[in-house]
């Protein structure tokens, strides 16, 4: 591979700016995703405790924690969406290619609706069992 030839020029005081909104904007988006997927991982997490630990773990403790993780994973989707749109404002204004606040509120409220509908199969079809 040959050797880069030195044009002499820097980029422009408009093109760092843009460069430097964009990884904003990219980090926004990275930080939506590290919430929502800790938030999928709690749910899975309290669905694989109460099917695979009964009879290991009493049944108190079994069902405080597999509530624990549903519960949290229902805020992590919540902050997620929260902390997307308060940086999605700040960014909007500047005009920069983003995904749609709709998209994230509405993907974030259907994970939240699955969370909690998780919590109550847990107590009201699975605590009606033997």
């Amino acid at each position: 591979m040959a050797p880069r030839k030195k044009t002499g020029t820097k980029p422009g005081p408009q093109l760092l700016e843009r460069s430097a909104l964009d990884r904003t904007a990219l980090a926004n988006e990275r930080t939506y995703l590290a919430w929502t997927r800790t938030g999928l991982a709690s749910l899975v997490g309290g669905l694989a405790v109460e099917k695979y630990l009964e009879g290991v773990i009493p049944l108190f403790g079994l069902r405080f924690i597999a509530t624990s993780l549903l519960l949290f994973s229902s805020l992590s989707f919540l902050i997620s969406a929260w902390r997307y749109r308060a940086l999605h404002i700040d960014l909007n204004e500047l005009n920069i290619k983003m995904l749609p606040l709709s998209v994230i509120l509405i993907m974030s409220l259907f994970f939240t609706i699955c969370a909690i509908l998780a919590l109550v199969g847990l107590w009201v079809i699975i605590g009606t069992t033997p």
